[in-house]
């Protein structure tokens, strides 16, 4: 399926919004992704997605009338994405997700237990969070969204490689 109508284009919009019900109460997520495949970019995606997110969420109601005449959306989705973009469904929460991935630098012993490997990259992955400057959450904070986002994190060592690797086994 393609992504874009051009691979050399990137995407607008929100990469992702998925909907589900819980306990009676509708409920939006929307998602934003980031990858750089260049040295450490760690702080610049966090930075980016937040960014990102925060103009999906900001413009989230009027992109649903990109899905409102597609075919792949499933019908029933398709009445509560117009009432939605409508007004009326006026209680829904909206989540946010930050998919971050990036190259990683710090290396790790892959020769260890899986256990101490996913602890490793936990610490990588805590050690960086540590380090971000906490002004990056001032936008997120005062729209009031700081507890409702949420963040996805991978740390790829060799990226490139990977991303050479995936372009030749999809024939690009």
């Amino acid at each position: 399926m393609p992504i874009t109508t051009s691979d050399g284009h990137e995407r607008f919009g929100a990469d992702a919004i998925h909907y589900r019900t819980e306990d009676n109460n509708n409920i939006f997520i929307l998602g934003e992704s980031k990858a750089y495949t260049n040295d450490y970019q760690f702080n610049k995606a966090f930075k980016e997605s937040l960014s990102s997110i925060l103009n999906t969420y900001n413009n989230h109601r009027g992109e649903m009338n990109f899905y409102l005449y597609d075919d792949f959306i499933d019908e029933s989705l398709v009445k509560i994405a117009k009432d939605y973009k409508n007004g009326i469904i006026t209680d829904a929460k909206v989540y946010l997700v930050c998919l971050i991935t990036y190259n990683e630098k710090i290396k790790i012993n892959k020769q260890k237990e899986e256990d101490v490997i996913k602890k490793s990259i936990m610490n990588i992955i805590k050690e960086h969070c540590s380090k971000l400057d906490e002004n990056i959450f001032k936008d997120i904070k005062d729209h009031g969204l700081l507890d409702r986002i949420n963040y996805i994190i991978f740390p790829i060592w060799q990226f490139k490689v990977l991303i050479q690797n995936f372009q030749k086994l999809i024939g690009k």
